[in-house]
């Protein structure tokens, strides 16, 4: 293998993943900080919340380990396990009557208890949602989803030249304001400072 041309990655999957694995107890990923249910019992914030949208469906759960695997240096892939809610009617999900997602935590599925239970997502995957206890049904929260830090909607992607103004750019209506003309845009009411 070493005299052909593979790409390194596929070299590296091909031996299998080292001995060695690295434990975290959080991760930040697509601009998520994610913490373990074991690190934020104490703690009054809540970063272990997440979702994944698999098979048509929104699985809910909490981040209980953090591992990352190495290829031997060649490639790392970080997984996150997880207490994943049972998603399937009357059962740890349901709407309230609003339609917004409710989750029980006292009904899980993909345990690892049985081969067929996966507990594991690889952490790209991850989207990190909170629960929120509700009030009138004890052991049932709300779920929030959140969005991820230092990430801004800039809007859709539109093919304009460099140079040319965009829409988003421009404030919102302002009366007197001709926003076709950017000349008007220039104060008249103050002196300009020379150098």
């Amino acid at each position: 293998m070493k005299r052909s041309n593979y790409d390194k990655i596929l070299i590296a999957l091909a031996k299998g993943v080292s001995r060695y694995a690295k434990k975290y107890s959080g991760y930040i990923i697509n601009g998520y900080r994610f913490l373990t249910k074991r690190r934020e019992r104490y703690r009054r914030t809540q970063n272990s919340g997440v979702m994944v949208e698999a098979e048509g469906g929104h699985y809910y759960g909490a981040v209980t380990e953090i591992v990352e695997l190495d290829y031997f240096s060649t490639c790392k892939v970080v997984l996150f396990r997880c207490d994943w809610v049972d998603i399937r009617p009357s059962r740890g999900l349901k709407n309230d009557k609003f339609g917004f997602p409710m989750v029980n935590f006292s009904r899980l599925m993909h345990t690892g208890q049985a081969l067929k239970d996966d507990p594991f997502i690889v952490a790209s995957q991850a989207r990190q949602v909170f629960y929120v206890g509700d009030q009138r049904e004890a052991g049932w929260s709300h779920v929030v989803i959140t969005k991820p830090r230092d990430l801004f909607d800039m809007g859709p992607n539109l093919d304009r030249g460099v140079d040319e103004c965009y829409p988003e750019c421009i404030p919102f209506i302002i009366p007197g304001v001709d926003l076709s003309d950017m000349s008007s845009w220039r104060r008249l009411d103050i002196q300009e400072e020379e150098d």
